[in-house]
């Protein structure tokens, strides 16, 4: 009888390695989007109010920005993040960022304070569509006229016959990032019940039907996205 390949459910608290180098060898152009998110955050970040990462994980993302705009004694930034570890890790990373908190909790039930921004990097793709429209609704309600969310997302191809190519592709960027035939299959089998992708269509769909009215595609490479929403 052949050996089963042993599976469990997807979870950050359980990869075999650190957050910021799974990421780095498992989404293409992981550190441009980085970029975008601090060149387009600029515009947006002001003297006052709070900006949000949602998902923050171990907090790369919000505690740059937060220690970019330290003299900014009028603003907070906000890391929320699902998983109670990589939310201690952010604590001891950036503990000295007196600007900086982050909290452990389901961002879809989070009680969100006026806000210029919100960032949301890969994260909408691990919820429910319940869960998206009332997360996507809460931070709308909250940011202020002309403040912004700023979305990437792993999207859904527009047919089958993209679907196969640029899943083809992105295997080869993992085996090429020295991830074995194994760890792909095995991650792939553990994100059945967790990854619910939806089209790019769907997304702007989305966040137009909570009341953005500007919604930019400005980011794309197969099935990753990056989008601008403004209020």
């Amino acid at each position: 009888m052949k050996k089963k390949l042993s599976v469990n459910k997807w979870s950050f608290d359980n990869m075999p390695e650190s957050y910021d180098s799974h990421l780095r060898r498992s989404i293409p152009l992981y550190q441009e989007s980085q970029f975008f998110i601090s060149k387009i955050s600029s515009y947006f970040i002001k003297d006052e109010n709070i900006n949000y990462e949602i998902g923050c994980a171990n907090g790369t993302i919000i505690g740059s920005l937060a220690k970019e705009y330290k003299n900014f004694s009028n603003t907070q930034f906000v890391g929320i993040d699902l998983s109670k570890k990589l939310i201690i890790e952010a604590k001891k990373r950036y503990k000295n960022i007196k600007n900086l908190n982050f909290y452990s909790s389901n961002a879809s039930h989070y009680k969100f304070k006026k806000c210029n921004l919100a960032i949301i990097h890969y994260v909408l793709q691990f919820m429910t569509d319940e869960e998206k429209k009332m997360l996507i609704k809460s931070v709308y309600n909250k940011l202020i006229k002309s403040g912004a969310m700023i979305v990437f997302e792993k999207t859904l191809m527009e047919d089958s016959y993209s679907q196969d190519i640029f899943s083809g592709i992105y295997n080869d960027f993992k085996f090429d990032n020295e991830y074995s035939p194994e760890e792909v299959i095995k991650k792939s089998l553990s994100l059945r019940s967790v990854m619910r992708s939806s089209t790019s269509e769907n997304n702007i769909e989305l966040f137009k039907s909570v009341g953005f009215k500007s919604v930019y595609k400005f980011f794309k490479w197969g099935p990753f996205e990056g989008y601008l929403c403004v209020k």
